[in-house]
């Protein structure tokens, strides 16, 4: 199948014009490549066919013609009479130093000369004079120098005829001698007037004087685009000079060896040498491919759990962004530890058999991770975490095991936790997996002495101790950055001794005490559909904050029912005041920095529902038709989470249960059937991800705390006075 392979896998290179030994046939396509000597001759020749770059400066002429006329200006005036001699003098001397006084003379006593100058000038800085002379070689430079009597300093060696001249923005090809320097150009132009019978030796003199005197150059060589030009060229010349096709006969044996011939072995040799070192790149470039693929696919699994079962998490790009960042971090404290501990104990390594990989904090994303998403997306998060640790310690399997292990139980030990002091619960747990992890594998297979297998024992010990203070110190920080709120903010916000719920059980006792119970109903509600039930109860305690500013205003802050504050109010009046406790709670919140969760709870708990009691009587008191619902609304949103609407419904069921007068269980139960009805019915709850199934469970959640609240107690006889 492969006939040639043996022949050309290796082979001696001949040399020119001996016979050749042995017949090479191509074994593949592939190209020729040009010797060095031909590619740089090849380059060159590209060098030389590039036009060098001459840049055309048109304001020089229009400055020359100013200055010239300038001259004439002051040469006129040096004529006239009106002028006093010490003016005179003082022009001779500024002219003088442009020209010589012989050459003033003859201007004073023949001043049409400066005109015929002018339209010399004119003409010559319209064709160009160039500051740089271009020659081919050094022999014309030589002739030039003697023709001309000028040692030209600014010269060029410039072996083409034409030149690239760039004049306002257009680029023409020109030839290099209609370009000429100023010594040359001036030269030509005198023999040009010598024909015309008027103009005498004095005259020519002198218009040479003041065309060498005022004329400058105004082309110029484009080094720069001329040598990018060049460079262009350089890059555009191929390597390649042609292809040899597979099973074209190379080389003939007894044949006379050509240079071709050994130009084309040498391009054989190296597309071998290329094809062995794709072969181990291929090796390579699979492996990457394997690992990134093993990387990607639990990755994918943890894109395809948020997109579908956690779409809260995917709604949120801070959240989003918080959970790449952990992972981040993770990958780099594997990465700087695996670094760093080797180093810390090369000489121990000598002696014994310890492992400095074990000191790597692998379960600080877990537990973090847990504490800030949740149990499931942690589990996820340790996969990802143990495969990439597993593939750093060069696919062993071991590693893997021992990373994911000790981080499924501080996933699960992560999630209970509620207190700083719970941290420390992680270690012991976590701690006798990676003890027995590390033993497993001295019996199975990597035999340890006793000292190295217990301190490889105190490394994980370390590392559990490390992962847990790293957690502890890196969890406020993910809370403040990307506004996360974990179970130990929630517990810590429940204290009742809080500066604003201090201030709510003081300015507002009633609303203070209407907070506790609808958090008792909230907690209740939320355990039995598996919200959130210590969010639920500790918003609670602040979804009314915003009664401390006008605390008077609302009924369960009134000693008596009769709303005497709002006597003497308009309606519209009345339910702005009431409205205006949810802005208010917001702004108190932000006051004392209730996290995020609970201010978008404070917001929402009224969602857009109407202030139905002062609605109704504006209502009884219009007379033109023109209340509208919307004046007496609040401004939302309606709930966007099932706390929300958990802390809603029970607002309502806890205000509204104070106004029933009895404790009929069945009363109770109609009465929140109701309140849930209403608000389903008017698209309150239509956000908030709430079911049919959780509004009947909310129903079962709030009974006991209700008939707790309502129970019935004995009437105690009383004993007559005179017993």
């Amino acid at each position: 199948m492969f006939p040639y392979t043996e022949t050309v896998q290796s082979f001696d290179l001949p040399k020119i014009g001996e016979a050749a030994k042995e017949t090479i046939i191509a074994p593949f396509t592939f190209d020729i490549l040009r010797s060095p000597e031909e590619l740089e001759k090849e380059r060159k020749r590209a060098v030389d066919q590039i036009l060098a770059v001459l840049d055309f400066d048109s304001g020089v002429r229009e400055k020359t013609n100013n200055r010239l006329f300038d001259l004439k200006i002051a040469i006129v005036r040096i004529i006239g009479d009106s002028s006093s001699d010490s003016v005179r003098n003082s022009i001779k001397r500024t002219v003088s130093r442009e020209i010589s006084e012989n050459a003033l003379n003859v201007l004073l006593n023949r001043p049409n000369l400066l005109d015929d100058a002018m339209l010399q000038a004119d003409a010559l800085l319209d064709k160009g004079i160039s500051a740089v002379l271009l020659v081919p070689d050094v022999k014309r430079l030589t002739e030039l120098r003697s023709l001309y009597n000028t040692s030209f300093e600014q010269h060029l060696f410039y072996t083409q005829k034409f030149v690239s001249l760039l004049r306002d923005s257009i680029e023409t090809t020109v030839s290099a001698e209609e370009i000429p320097v100023k010594e040359v150009a001036l030269e030509n132009c005198i023999k040009r007037l010598r024909n015309v019978r008027k103009f005498d030796d004095e005259a020519l003199n002198t218009i040479y004087e003041l065309l060498f005197a005022y004329c400058r150059p105004n082309v110029k060589v484009n080094g720069a685009a001329t040598m990018q030009r060049r460079q262009k060229a350089i890059q555009d010349v191929l390597e390649i000079s042609g292809k040899v096709i597979k099973d074209t006969e190379i080389m003939r044996i007894h044949q006379e060896v050509t240079p071709e011939v050994i130009q084309k072995l040498k391009s054989l040799q190296i597309a071998l040498d290329k094809m062995g070192n794709v072969h181990e790149k291929r090796k390579v470039k699979a492996g990457n491919a394997g690992r990134l693929l093993l990387m990607l696919l639990p990755l994918l699994f943890a894109v395809f759990y948020i997109v579908r079962f956690d779409r809260k998490l995917m709604n949120n790009s801070k959240h989003l962004l918080a959970l790449a960042v952990l992972l981040c971090l993770q990958f780099l404290l594997i990465r700087v530890t695996l670094m760093i501990a080797p180093r810390l104990f090369a000489g121990m390594n000598e002696v014994t058999s310890i492992v400095p990989q074990y000191l790597t904090p692998l379960a600080t994303g877990s537990i973090l991770a847990s504490i800030l998403f949740g149990i499931e997306l942690s589990f996820i998060f340790t996969l990802l975490v143990s495969i990439f640790f597993g593939m750093i310690m060069g696919f062993d399997h071991f590693f893997f095991v021992y990373a994911f292990l000790g981080g499924i139980i501080a996933c699960f030990m992560g999630r209970n936790i509620r207190y700083r002091m719970h941290f420390f619960k992680i270690i012991p747990p976590v701690i006798m997996i990676y003890i027995v992890v590390i033993s497993l594998w001295h019996i199975i297979g990597f035999k340890m002495s006793i000292v190295t297998l217990f301190q490889n024992y105190g490394l994980s010990l370390l590392s559990v101790i490390a992962s847990i203070f790293l957690a502890l110190m890196v969890t406020p920080v993910f809370e403040r950055l990307f506004d996360i709120t974990t179970d130990m903010t929630l517990v810590e916000l429940s204290d009742m001794n809080h500066p604003i719920l201090k201030r709510l059980s003081i300015e507002a006792a009633g609303t203070y005490n209407h907070s506790v119970l609808v958090g008792n109903l909230a907690e209740s509600a939320a355990q039995k559909i598996g919200a959130n039930p210590l969010l639920a109860r500790v918003a609670s305690y602040y979804h009314d904050i915003g009664k401390i500013e006008k605390a008077d205003y609302f009924v369960e802050n009134c000693l008596t029912v009769d709303r005497s504050r709002h006597t003497k109010l308009a309606p519209s009046m009345s339910a702005l005041i009431i409205c205006s406790h949810v802005k208010d709670g917001v702004e108190l919140a932000r006051k004392y920095l209730v996290p995020k969760v609970i201010q978008d709870i404070i917001m929402q708990h009224h969602g857009t529902s109407t202030v139905s009691f002062f609605y109704e009587k504006a209502l009884e008191q219009d007379q033109h038709k023109q209340v509208q619902p919307e004046d007496f609304a609040y401004q939302g949103p309606i709930p966007q989470t099932r706390e929300a609407a958990i802390i809603m419904l029970a607002d309502s069921v806890e205000a509204a249960s104070r106004s029933l007068g009895t404790s009929s269980p069945k009363l109770l139960r109609e009465l929140v059937k109701k309140i849930i009805r209403d608000k389903f019915l008017s698209s309150q709850l239509d956000q908030s991800d709430l079911t049919l199934r959780d509004l009947d469970e909310i129903v079962e959640g709030f009974m006991p705390v209700l008939q707790g609240i309502f129970h019935s107690r004995i009437e105690y006889p009383s004993r007559d006075k005179g017993a």
